[in-house]
């Protein structure tokens, strides 16, 4: 198989992993809007981790697929697993309690640390494949034009993705304003 054809099967690949992270991230807003679980400030973290693990799959996606941008996703789903297990730890305890409903059966928390773990095992196959990088390798570096269909999904995802990280900032602010946020928070501190 040729570069041209694996770097646009790899791109493709994270377009799909921005809509899975934004629709992971819209879970979460369905779970604090409608069902009014405001988050705590683990999951305030696990959601800036979710969008960081993003933000390396629409670096590849504006531009070529680089093993810093995968290394920077990588490191992300690190974070963010980490802060997932925290959370878990601390309520695994029996009597200790839960924060929030179950979905599916487990916490959001349980479910953002699988996630995790399969991006990491993901991003660890996908930075395998060194016929992407042959651009990095040559000393001419010419871009290839996008082709229309990576032009619209590219602006698509970008706006979707960004979209929900701002709003992910201003529902943070909504909830915490500009003081630390509480542990548990019940209601928010900036109302309409």
């Amino acid at each position: 198989m040729s570069s041209p054809f694996i770097r646009n099967i790899l791109k493709l690949l994270s377009a799909i992993d921005l809509i899975v992270i934004s629709f992971v991230m819209l879970i979460a807003f369905f779970l604090q809007f409608y069902l009014h679980e405001l988050p705590c400030p683990l999951c305030l973290l696990q959601r800036l981790g979710l969008i960081a693990i993003g933000f390396g799959f629409l670096l590849n996606l504006h531009y070529r697929p680089r093993p810093s941008h995968y290394m920077l996703s990588l490191l992300a789903a690190v974070f963010t697993s980490f802060i997932a297990l925290r959370q878990i730890c601390l309520h695994i305890v029996p009597g200790s309690g839960s924060y929030g409903d179950a979905l599916f059966g487990m916490h959001l928390y349980t479910w953002v640390f699988i996630a995790c773990v399969f991006a990491i095992i993901y991003i660890s196959v996908t930075l395998s494949f060194r016929s992407q990088y042959t651009h990095l390798l040559s000393s001419e570096h010419i871009e290839e034009p996008k082709s229309r269909w990576q032009k619209t999904l590219t602006h698509l995802t970008f706006f979707m993705f960004f979209g929900i990280a701002l709003a992910n900032v201003i529902s943070t602010f909504m909830e915490c304003g500009t003081q630390e946020c509480p542990d548990n928070p019940i209601s928010y501190v900036i109302k309409f």
